[in-house]
């Protein structure tokens, strides 16, 4: 029987995806709901700062939403998980989510935490987005596709 839902796995998330057993986002009819992302680079390595991270997150959160035919002015919802210093992180997240996310803003949960799933993360950002219309891509609802 087919899942009520279809995998969002972008080409570069696949092998992580198979290894992980985790889709980077799932679509329910036109809400896209997006797991947790930290802040790797292009490569895979994770910058030592936090505004780095932040900033790849926002980059690599856009790329996964373009997959899904949406964009990042269609989150509804953030919830971001913070290692460190929360009051100075929660700061500059705002300050480089103001570059990224046009008004009407989105809900938004800042969380601290004493560490996350990678070493070396500062920061994971989880998202909600409502898109108009489903997007091309490598959307699935084959359960062995993410």
């Amino acid at each position: 029987m087919p899942k009520p839902f279809t995998t969002i796995v972008p080409p570069s998330f696949k092998a992580a995806s198979e290894t992980y057993q985790y889709s980077p986002a799932v679509r329910i009819g036109d809400q896209i709901i997006i797991s947790g992302i930290v802040g790797a680079d292009a490569e895979g390595g994770l910058p030592p700062d936090f505004r780095s991270q932040a900033e790849n997150i926002f980059t690599t959160l856009e790329a996964i939403l373009n997959e899904a035919g949406a964009t990042l002015d269609d989150v509804a919802s953030l919830n971001s998980y913070h290692v460190g210093d929360i009051l100075s992180q929660l700061r500059e997240f705002v300050d480089i989510k103001a570059t990224r996310i046009r008004p009407s803003h989105p809900t938004w949960t800042g969380v601290g935490v004493t560490q996350l799933g990678v070493p070396g993360a500062l920061l994971e950002v989880s998202a909600v987005a409502v898109a108009r219309a489903l997007g091309r891509g490598h959307i699935s609802s084959d359960p062995q596709a993410g």
